[in-house]
């Protein structure tokens, strides 16, 4: 006995640790020191949909163990995205996400509540494309649905977290995905986006196969200009 607890004590914490202990500390869902002074607020707990709501039909995504999913296999008439709340103008968003294999997704910006969202507001297009080559086109991953394609393929393969980050500033939109600015637009340089509305509900989409997401924060601009960016970058 002796014997065997002096291995115990050589091996590392991690080694002993049971993974799923509750008093764990979280690792998601959660601002970093740099956010937090930058103004980042959470519109995601990793508990509940507090600040989300289903617009009328039967939900499509719940919570599990900190993560959202969204999944309407075989419910075609559940509620295809989830929307915030309340409406955002100018803002900062950032959130990770993962796609099943061939998954397609999406997150709406600036979108109404009624009529199709990606149409007479935005949608920045989330597809399993990262195994492809070439120019995309306006309706693969990063592009603004049907307006305005990427410069590249840069999603990781399904199965695995992807790091988004998309601003709204004004006339001025620009999608980072993994560390990388993909989309970096002026919706006055758009003829399909000179009227679409500069504020509105930000959603998140369940076409059909599952996707999850999390880490989903917030920065709220208000005097008109980007301000002084955080210091963190995604990884």
């Amino acid at each position: 006995m002796i014997q065997f607890g002096i291995l115990l004590a050589l091996l590392s914490p991690s080694e002993t640790r049971p993974a799923t202990r509750p008093d764990e500390p979280r690792t998601h869902n959660l601002l970093s020191p740099e956010e937090q002074a930058a103004g980042f607020r959470l519109l995601f707990n990793g508990r509940d949909l507090a600040d989300w709501e289903h617009n009328g039909k039967p939900g499509s995504f719940t919570v599990r163990d900190g993560v959202l999913t969204g999944d309407r296999t075989g419910h075609s008439d559940w509620a295809y995205w989830l929307s915030t709340r309340r409406e955002y103008a100018d803002f900062e968003l950032r959130l990770q996400y993962k796609l099943s294999k061939g998954g397609n997704s999406g997150v709406f910006i600036r979108a109404p509540r009624q009529g199709r969202a990606s149409r007479l507001g935005m949608e920045v297009q989330l597809l399993d494309d990262g195994h492809k080559r070439g120019m995309p086109g306006p309706g693969d991953t990063g592009a603004i649905y049907q307006v305005a394609a990427a410069s590249s393929f840069v999603s990781k393969p399904a199965g695995q977290w992807n790091d988004l980050w998309i601003l709204c500033e004004g006339d001025h939109v620009r999608v980072t995905l993994n560390g990388q600015v993909i989309n970096d637009l002026s919706m006055a340089d758009h003829e399909k986006l000179r009227a679409r509305p500069r504020k509105g509900y930000i959603g998140l989409s369940a076409h059909t196969d599952p996707v999850q997401f999390r880490d989903i924060r917030i920065r709220e601009i208000s005097s008109g200009r980007e301000g002084r960016p955080p210091a963190t970058r995604p990884e």
